[in-house]
C-alpha cells in the first residue's frame, strides 16, 4: 500500500554497527575472534552456548559453529566463509544459519575492525546486507548480547 501524503515511510534497516571497547590489548581481542575456545566465552547470546566450533581460518576458508539453547535444547547452526584476515587490523566473514531442511538463510556479511584505544582495544562490527528489519534487528540484539559477554571476558584474556 503506498504511502498517504505527509507519511513518511522508512526503509528496511540492511545493517547494523555496535562499537565496544575491551580492556584488553589489540592481538588478544583479534584471536577471540579466531579461536574457538576463546569464542566459545562469549560467541553465542544470552541463553545459549557454544556445543561445536570448527574454522578453516584462511580467506575462502569455512566456519561453522552449532549453539544450543538453555531454555528449550534447541540447537541451531550457523555458517560462513571467511573474505578477509587482516591480523589483528580486520576480520571480514560471511554469516547464515542453517534451516532445518538444511538449507540457508540469506548470507549476510560480517566485518570486525580492531584498533587500539587507550589501554585496550576498540572493536567496530558491522553486519550488513539483511533482507528484512526484524532478521536485522534480531542479530543487532543477539551479537549486543555476545559483545558484552566479550568485554566481560577481556580482562582475563
Amino acid at each position: 500500500m503506498p504511502a498517504r501524503a505527509g507519511e513518511t515511510t522508512l526503509p528496511a534497516r540492511r545493517e547494523f554497527t555496535l562499537n565496544r571497547v575491551l580492556q584488553a590489548p589489540r592481538p588478544l581481542v583479534f584471536r577471540a575472534f579466531v579461536e574457538p575456545e576463546r569464542m566459545k566465552l562469549w560467541w553465542a547470546p544470552h541463553g545459549f552456548h557454544i556445543l561445536s566450533c570448527a574454522l578453516d581460518l584462511r580467506e575462502g576458508g569455512a566456519w561453522r559453529m552449532r549453539i544450543q539453547s538453555e531454555a528449550d535444547g534447541a540447537i541451531q547452526t550457523e555458517v560462513g566463509t571467511y573474505r578477509e584476515i587482516a591480523e589483528p587490523d580486520r576480520l571480514v566473514f560471511t554469516h547464515a544459519w542453517v534451516r532445518r531442511d538444511g538449507s540457508l538463510t540469506p548470507t549476510t556479511l560480517v566485518t570486525v575492525t580492531f584498533s587500539d584505544h587507550d589501554d585496550g582495544t576498540e572493536v567496530v562490527f558491522t553486519q550488513s546486507d539483511f533482507h528484512s528489519r526484524e532478521f536485522c534487528r534480531s542479530h543487532e540484539e543477539g551479537w549486543s548480547q555476545s559483545l558484552e559477554q566479550l568485554t566481560r571476558y577481556a580482562p582475563r584474556m
